[in-house]
């Protein structure tokens, strides 16, 4: 397999935009927000300044070339969910050697800040997805190079590691025990979810194809809030773009940037979010995304949504949408869904209400037993 590269136009640039430090204090802040929720075991102080984050661990070291030893590609499998196959997208024996099954499903997972294959909620998806069934789940594990943040590589670095994930669809799409891109379903949280769109700037039709699908969970806003689509996810990336919003206009962007956008309890603040502090209320509130989206892999009430004319009209609930209108929101969505929907959920786990209209006709029938 051929490595892959960025071009001159795409190579590091050490510079920084004036306007760009408005994001930095975003930067540091959705760090802090990541050790609020972090492991419990002591971890090195995190950057405090700009000037630190010039200087950190975590950036990329050269060479710039796809794959890269921090960009790693684990691929679990029923069998293998345990003792997950390092993938060598250089060799063409390793997917012949590994469980990869072309029959099963694929998910490509993209974790966001502070994220690693051995966190949640790539652990926790991984098990909603194999309870339910039997998939290749590929988890892209950027983990060492999210710890905290490298301002000098903050405009180019998701592009690197877009290009990255890119090559894993080369290999998978010519390799002949492989799969078609359009078989492949990309899932990606905050900047993941931009990663997942920008995979798309370095796929050639001609020889990749087009990707199925793919779902951003609650898309960060941090350095994407510019009028640079091709740094965002948006519809063009695949055939079927849905968005999941939680703490959009925040942390989050607010979109829409996909075919369908689900903004959740109105997309910027969650039920059971408040917190003695701001920063911890807002680390819930965007988090929040993930454990919606694990339990709509596996809950037999669904999370179904609805479109509303306005933001407002949701909030104060004078939305009558008709039951066809209704779609479920997260894994099993459909790919024919359209527009803004919104969805309403409870404030602890299980969050899925069920159908609203089937939810009332249940309650008529326990009241009258005679309805029908």
């Amino acid at each position: 397999m051929m490595r892959m590269s960025l071009n001159d136009e795409q190579r590091p640039r050490i510079t920084v935009k004036c306007e760009s430090f408005l994001f930095v204090h975003l930067y540091l802040l959705l760090f802090t927000f990541a050790g609020v929720y972090g492991q419990a075991e002591k971890e090195p102080k995190k950057p405090s300044t700009v000037q630190e984050l010039y200087n950190t661990s975590s950036c990329i070291p050269k060479p710039y070339i796809c794959p890269h030893p921090m960009i790693q590609y684990y691929l679990y499998t029923r069998r293998t969910q345990y003792n997950p196959e390092l993938i060598d997208t250089l060799r063409p024996e390793s997917l012949y050697k590994s469980q990869f099954n072309r029959a099963h499903a694929t998910k490509i997972v993209i974790h966001g800040f502070g994220g690693g294959r051995n966190l949640s909620p790539s652990t926790d998806m991984r098990e909603a997805y194999f309870y339910r069934g039997n998939y290749n789940i590929f988890i892209v594990d950027y983990g060492t190079l999210v710890k905290e943040p490298c301002l000098k590589q903050m405009e180019w670095a998701p592009r690197f590691c877009a290009l990255c994930v890119a090559h894993l669809v080369r290999y998978l799409t010519q390799h002949p025990r492989g799969t078609r891109a359009d078989r492949l379903h990309l899932i990606g949280y905050s900047v993941g979810a931009h990663i997942s769109g920008l995979v798309a700037n370095y796929l050639e039709s001609h020889i990749d194809g087009k990707l199925g699908r793919i779902t951003g969970l609650d898309p960060t806003i941090v350095f994407y809030s510019g009028q640079n689509k091709s740094r965002d996810l948006d519809p063009s990336d695949a055939h079927f773009v849905d968005i999941l919003h939680t703490n959009s206009g925040i942390l989050g962007q607010w979109g829409p940037n996909g075919h369908a956008d689900f903004y959740i309890n109105g997309g910027s603040s969650q039920p059971g979010c408040a917190s003695d502090t701001l920063f911890k209320t807002l680390a819930c509130d965007h988090t929040k995304v993930t454990p919606y989206f694990i339990e709509s892999i596996i809950t037999p009430r669904g999370f179904w949504a609805y479109p509303c004319p306005t933001l407002i009209s949701y909030l104060l609930r004078i939305c009558n949408p008709d039951e066809e209108e209704y779609v479920l929101m997260g894994e099993h969505v459909s790919n024919r869904a359209r527009g803004i929907y919104y969805v309403t959920t409870n404030a602890e786990a299980p969050f899925a209400q069920g159908h609203p209209l089937k939810v009332d006709r249940e309650t008529l029938r326990r009241k009258n037993p005679n309805y029908i």
